[in-house]
This record gives C-alpha cells, sequence and structure tokens, in this order.
C-alpha cells in the first residue's frame, strides 16, 4: 500500500502508512482541510474528500458554540507526534517526533501543544538523551579497546575493568541528570526570555520546545566522532525555531535568548579577569 503524504498551509507534514492517517484523523493531528496526495493520483485533494474513498471514518464536525468556552484544543495545535504516542505506538511516535523536529522545526513547533502538562515533553527529554548517551559511552568504550592510550592519561587501567564500570555508572544515572539538565536549561532559556520581555507564553511553554529540540537533536549521536558536535549546534538551531514558533517573537530575541546567559557568564569572567589583573598590578607597583 503506498503512503499517504500530508500538507497543510503549503508544508509537508511528512508521508505516512494508511494507518497512521486514520488514526491521526481520529486524534485529531490530521484535519479535513489538509492535503493528500498518493501514487495514482492526478493531484492534491483535501483529506476531507479523500478519506471515505480511502475507508477511513472522519470525526462528527464539531456543535455550534462547542469551542465557545476555549476548552477543546485547536487542529493547528495537535502535536507534536509523541503525544499521540497511545494511538500511534512508541517506536513510530519517537520516529515521526525525531523527524519532524529535526527536518521541519518551523511547522512542528507551529502546531505543538503549547500547554498539556510537562510530563509527555520531559519523557520524551529523558528516555531519547540518555539513550543517545548509552550510544556514545558504547562509542567511547570500543574506541578505548582500538587505541586505549587515547583514554590512558584520563582513566587508569583502561585496559582491565575501570573505564566499562565508569560508563555503566554514568548511564544508570544519567536519566536523573537528564531530569535536572531539562528543569535547569528550560529555565534559563525563559528567564532570559523574560528579560528581553520575548516571553509571550508561559514557562510550561518553553519547557516543551527546550525538551523537544534538544532530545530530538541528540539522535546526532548515532553518528560516531562528529554526531555530538552536530547535535549541539542542530539543537540551538531547533531551539531558537521552536521558541520563535512557540512565542510568536522574532528570530534574534530567540536567538539572545539562549546566547545571554553566555553572553553574561562571559561578562562576569571578564570583569573578574580585568579587576584580578588590575590588582596585581597595583600589589606589584606598591612592591617596588
Amino acid at each position: 500500500m503506498q503512503p499517504i503524504h500530508i500538507a497543510r498551509n503549503h508544508a509537508s507534514l511528512g508521508s505516512f502508512p494508511e494507518d497512521q492517517v486514520r488514526s491521526g484523523i481520529l486524534s485529531g493531528r490530521f484535519t479535513a482541510s489538509d492535503l493528500a496526495w498518493r501514487e495514482g493520483m492526478a493531484e492534491w485533494r483535501p483529506l476531507g474528500e479523500m478519506a471515505p474513498q480511502w475507508g477511513m471514518e472522519l470525526p462528527p464536525p464539531a456543535l455550534p458554540g462547542e469551542d465557545a468556552s476555549g476548552e477543546t484544543s485547536l487542529p493547528e495545535e495537535s502535536g507534536p507526534a509523541w503525544e499521540d504516542r497511545g494511538t500511534l505506538g512508541i517506536p513510530a511516535a519517537l520516529g515521526q517526533t525525531v523527524s519532524d523536529v529535526l527536518f521541519r522545526p518551523t511547522m512542528t513547533f507551529a502546531s505543538m501543544r503549547k500547554t498539556g502538562g510537562l510530563v509527555d515533553p520531559l519523557l520524551y527529554f529523558v528516555l531519547v538523551s540518555s539513550a543517545m548517551f548509552a550510544v556514545s559511552a558504547v562509542y567511547q568504550l570500543l574506541m578505548s579497546r582500538l587505541n586505549p592510550a587515547l583514554f590512558a592519561p584520563k582513566v587508569p587501567d583502561t585496559g582491565g575493568l575501570a573505564l566499562p564500570v565508569i560508563m555503566i555508572g554514568s548511564i544508570l544515572i544519567s536519566p536523573a541528570l537528564y531530569v535536572v539538565s531539562a528543569f535547569l536549561s528550560s529555565g534559563i532559556t525563559h528567564l532570559s526570555l523574560m528579560v528581553l520581555g520575548a516571553a509571550n507564553r508561559p514557562f510550561e511553554t518553553t519547557f516543551r520546545v527546550v525538551c523537544y529540540a534538544q532530545a530530538s537533536a541528540s539522535a546526532w549521536n548515532l553518528i560516531p566522532f562528529c554526531g555530538g558536535l552536530v547535535g549541539i549546534i542542530w539543537g540551538a538551531y531547533s531551539i531558537i525555531i521552536g521558541l520563535r514558533e512557540a512565542h510568536g517573537i522574532s528570530g534574534w530575541k530567540a536567538t539572545l535568548a539562549i546566547t545571554l546567559p553566555s553572553l553574561v557568564c562571559c561578562g562576569i569572567l571578564l570583569f573578574v579577569g580585568a579587576a584580578a589583573g588590575f590588582g596585581i598590578a597595583e600589589l606589584g607597583r606598591h612592591g617596588h
């Protein structure tokens, strides 16, 4: 069965098996106004028109005034796929979320649920980040076996059990450390947004952006050697796009929000260094 390609607002949402499209319609991830195309069709057609022909049921239309209370979620805030894992299945939801965040960040964060709790993004962050950390640890362990001299100055007895024990211990405690990291990095980022007057949504929105962006970017750790560096750069880019779309701010403000803490730290270090240099110079002058 050929996959079905879905698009919304002139942007591709990806290609999906028929069962994922069917479940996405029922969960609200896809709407009748989305455009659909599969091999053999002459042109893109509204999903609401094609779904019945493909044997898919559409949800009944909302009753007049049903959304007046604002309780129901808007169709455009129906992601990411990880939050529909009960319907899609965990492996499919994981893969789709990583792909969407890495390669379609604008669409993904624009349609991301801005609220909905901290548990889902935190669980995603801890699972993916811990798994990728384990992959990196395995790569390091293999490298230590291929080139013991590379690790010998840092870890004693690399030919024995010291390094494997350290690696396993690090993997076991990494989930707890990632929980702390999620709240710490999100808190600092949101504080920066507040300082810049760009926090148009609550901390929860920033938390969701940081968790989904950083965890998805860590998937680059699957590539040996350079994957970690690529992940850091890609993660920063994804967070900038996510903050821009989720908070409705300009790109430069989103960029400044993630660089401001580093700039402040550098400023403090320069001030301390200058003060120390001045003090040493004064001591030297008085010593003469």
